[in-house]
């Protein structure tokens, strides 16, 4: 039974597609899922038939150009849409925007957050933690808008570069509201995502101190004026195409360099969720295990 079901569910989109066919642009690299489970990774050609009557598609390969009957095709996915995380390295926002996509997402186990874009050129974002025992006037919240100003193929490589400037809105605890400037700019390869970016605190207190209810209070000083800087890289395995490394690099002050961060992590993607896990490293020789759960239903 369990089998039978299973075969059903892989044969639906080939049903789908025989009933309204995708229409495929001539050049663009696509994503080939396969009912038996087979993914194969080629740029369209033409429409065609096999066996005389059978609608099919000729993609050219690495190996050569195939020829894929339209039923043997679970799901079709544009190279654009493969992997919908460009946005983001694991926290820290890239210059590529979300685009048309929304998402949802549970860092850790009480911080929620979730976000959209519009058009290619602006993307929110919004969180809020939700500690059990700790008052809302003591859990912490961000809002984060940023404009892609801009996004053209690399001239020295292949790939693409986009730059991007932003504002966050955030509050640790009720009274420690901060604003921060930043600036980033993000280079696309074929396996490789790089990140550079300088960000800036513009408002709020210079004496912060965060509150967790019957959890404790910590007490530090950031000064306003203060400007930061970061780096992200997000490489996909050349073996895996669902798994990927994360590195992420901050200073919140560069004049200090106690006040830097590293996290190391891995993810594991494909067009619909994102699950990240990792260890992040910030003045302390323990290491703080992090994870993230991202779906991208639209």
């Amino acid at each position: 039974m369990r089998n039978s079901t299973l075969i059903g569910l892989s044969i639906l989109p080939a049903l789908c597609f025989a009933q309204t066919p995708p229409s495929l642009q001539e050049g663009n690299f696509y994503l080939i899922r396969l009912i038996n489970g087979d993914l194969i990774e080629g740029v369209f050609v033409a429409d065609t038939f096999v066996q005389d009557s059978l609608p099919a598609w000729r993609f050219r390969t690495l190996i050569g150009t195939a020829t894929i009957a339209r039923r043997e095709v679970a799901e079709l996915i544009e190279q654009e849409k493969a992997y919908r995380h460009l946005h983001r390295i694991f926290v820290q926002p890239t210059a590529e925007p979300i685009g048309r996509d929304a998402f949802v997402g549970l860092a850790g186990l009480f911080a929620l957050y979730g976000g959209f874009g519009f058009q290619d050129w602006l993307s929110v974002v919004a969180a809020r933690t939700f500690f059990p025992t700790v008052p809302a006037a003591e859990q912490i919240w961000a809002f984060n808008a940023k404009f892609t100003l801009l996004s053209s193929a690399n001239v020295l490589m292949p790939g693409r570069v986009s730059l991007a400037l932003g504002a966050q809105l955030s509050a640790l605890n009720s009274p420690n509201q901060l604003l921060h400037l930043y600036a980033v700019a993000s280079f696309i390869g074929e396996r490789s995502h790089l990140s550079a970016m300088v960000f800036g605190k513009v408002a709020g207190p210079e004496i912060l101190t965060l509150r967790a209810g019957s959890w404790g209070s910590v007490t530090f000083g950031y000064a306003t004026g203060a400007v930061g800087i970061g780096a992200g890289l997000d490489v996909r395995l050349p073996t895996r195409r669902e798994m990927h490394l994360l590195v992420e690099l901050w200073n919140s002050d560069i004049r200090s360099p106690s006040r830097t961060g590293l996290l190391l992590g891995i993810r594991l993607a494909n067009t619909l969720v994102a699950l990240d896990f990792g260890l992040f490293w910030f003045g302390y020789p323990y290491a703080i295990p992090a994870a993230n759960a991202v779906c991208t239903p639209f």
